[in-house]
């Protein structure tokens, strides 16, 4: 009966420690950035982390050692002490919040032998809340999908009638009586950012419902692909568009990027429903 009272009290200690880590971290984010669709985005991933952790509730092993809590202690307090006293320019470290409070309080709970018990979890931590901006450029330098993006966009563009051709990641367009332009396809403009998004809500869908390994390798192949080919028909737009600067500007802002991400996941909303019915 003491041992029940003992792990149920250390669960409680971890869950509650875990959501006020949460709220912490979704205070600076509205502080740092005032963004209410990455607040929202932010609060769908600590619900899902909470959500696995608290699945496996029951087969946790919560036995620590002292040097672990010790070491785990002093993260947490460095952690803690630093958002007290946030300078604007050390915004950047924020998102490294997540995955370093989550091994702090792994390291407590259950030492470093017990952090393999966390492994979801802490993946989540990193890949959910890491900058997407360096996990984008990171990716590119390594597949350079904005040359690829520029190539499909060239493609298309050309089998539509236009008189297009392809240098690296530019896009030059010839258009009769108004003459020679050219679109530089950045990281950005090649759907980087909507890949990753929808990549991450796929691994997310795959890790809360139980699938066959067809549909967990399909769901996250589909989110990339539809992630790559709405960027792809998105600079195919905005390359007609250039000659119109009004219409150009309103498609490559925040405006235009709206539009195409709202498609994105409603197309891949009704791709997953589709999935999950054949499932039945």
């Amino acid at each position: 009966m003491y041992s029940k009272i003992f792990v149920r009290n250390d669960c409680f200690w971890l869950f509650s420690s875990l959501i006020a880590i949460s709220i912490l971290y979704l205070n600076l984010i509205w502080k740092t950035t005032g963004d209410i669709d990455q607040l929202t985005t932010d609060c769908l991933f600590w619900g899902a982390i909470l959500w696995l952790l608290w699945r496996k509730k029951d087969n946790v092993n919560l036995r620590s050692d002292p040097i672990s809590s010790f070491i785990g202690l002093i993260l947490l307090g460095l952690i803690l002490s630093k958002t007290l006293s946030l300078f604007w320019f050390e915004s950047i470290l924020v998102p490294l919040l997540p995955i370093s409070a989550a091994i702090a309080l792994g390291l407590i709970a259950s030492g470093f032998t017990g952090l393999r018990q966390y492994i979801q979890e802490l993946f989540f931590a990193w890949f959910l809340f890491f900058p997407t901006g360096v996990t984008g450029h990171f990716i590119d330098s390594i597949i350079h999908i904005t040359i690829l993006n520029a190539k499909f966009a060239t493609y298309f563009l050309y089998y539509l009638g236009f008189d297009v051709v392809t240098q690296g990641n530019q896009i030059l367009l010839s258009l009769p009586q108004l003459g020679e332009f050219k679109a530089i396809v950045d990281y950005p403009c090649a759907g980087v950012p909507m890949i990753l998004l929808m990549l991450k809500l796929a691994l997310l869908l795959i890790t809360f419902i139980p699938l066959p390994l067809k549909q967990r390798l399909l769901i996250p192949i589909f989110s990339i692909v539809l992630g790559f080919l709405l960027g792809v028909i998105r600079v195919c737009i905005l390359t007609i568009l250039i000659p119109n600067p009004a219409k150009f500007y309103y498609w490559h802002g925040a405006q235009g990027s709206q539009i195409f991400s709202t498609l994105a996941i409603t197309i891949f909303s009704g791709f997953c429903y589709w999935t999950l019915e054949r499932n039945k």
